[in-house]
């Protein structure tokens, strides 16, 4: 799953080498609440490309989508990932689709929670 928190650069991993490579790849995203696609093109900036493929996706108002910029309300979206030959191109008719997936849109970065227990530790003496 994606996460993208409006407003910021958001750092997406996945792992598209299974199914195929590309000088650049072609993100849609489509909403089910408005009935919309979104697009977004971007390098793969992973270091080691060969394991996992990073991206960076910007939400903005008044996005260019060609430098991986995507405007989306805040909600739940279906996405796909194609291989891209062209750094301008925001049409997927004819391309490979490498992964697809649900991607989640929130106001703000969300944190992960975490727990920290207290120990409480009893003893019996009797």
């Amino acid at each position: 799953m994606i996460r993208i928190a409006k407003g910021t650069a958001n750092d997406v991993v996945v792992t598209l080498n299974e199914k195929g490579t590309a000088s650049h790849y072609l993100f849609e995203f489509f909403s089910h609440t408005t009935n919309t696609y979104h697009y977004a093109v971007q390098e793969d900036t992973s270091a080691h490309q060969e394991r996992y493929n990073q991206f960076e996706l910007t939400e903005t108002s008044g996005p260019t989508a060609t430098d991986g910029e995507v405007e989306m309300p805040a909600g739940e979206y279906r996405y796909r990932i194609f291989a891209n030959t062209s750094s301008s191109n925001v049409d997927p008719s004819g391309l490979t689709e490498l992964e697809s997936g649900m991607c989640i849109v929130t106001e703000t970065a969300s944190s992960i929670s975490s727990y920290e227990p207290t120990e409480t530790i009893s003893a019996y003496e009797g």
